[in-house]
């Protein structure tokens, strides 16, 4: 019975020594979309070296367009620095289709609404710091 009673004292103490990790919520709006074909797909970033490589996103999502504007919530993130990437993938192949100059046919946007020029945009002009619930909008960036 002793046993028992340090045992709840002892998850007691270590719940007041060490809560459990504050977590925030950002909201992405996803604006400019120019057709309703398609999902919106998104990748959140938190490490600096892996920023925009394939498969290596802290977490993706995908959301089915229906409008000329999209708001994804994300949930739970713990706080820090993430950078995002998105783009709409009209024909739903699940791929960032690009010329042969390796610049995206689809529309796309990063976080801070970074409009790359002739390199693809870094994590730290990309980075959101998220310290509280947080909203921001990414406006698609339309090629011609």
């Amino acid at each position: 019975m002793k046993s028992k009673g340090l045992l709840y004292i002892l998850v007691l103490l270590l719940i007041a020594f060490f809560p459990k990790r504050k977590t925030v919520n950002l909201e992405v709006t996803v604006s400019n979309i120019n057709s309703s074909y398609g999902s919106i797909e998104l990748a959140v970033f938190n490490t600096p070296h892996l920023f925009i490589k394939k498969n290596k996103a802290y977490r993706n999502y995908t959301r089915k367009v229906s409008g000329d504007t999209l708001v994804i919530n994300i949930v739970d993130l713990p706080k820090g620095d993430y950078a995002i990437s998105l783009y709409h993938d009209i024909n739903s192949d699940k791929v960032c289709n690009l010329n042969a100059l390796g610049i995206p046919k689809e529309t796309y946007g990063f976080s801070n609404n970074i409009k790359p020029l002739f390199k693809k945009p870094k994590f730290k002009d990309c980075k959101i710091k998220l310290k509280e619930n947080t909203s921001t909008e990414i406006r698609l960036i339309q090629q011609n």
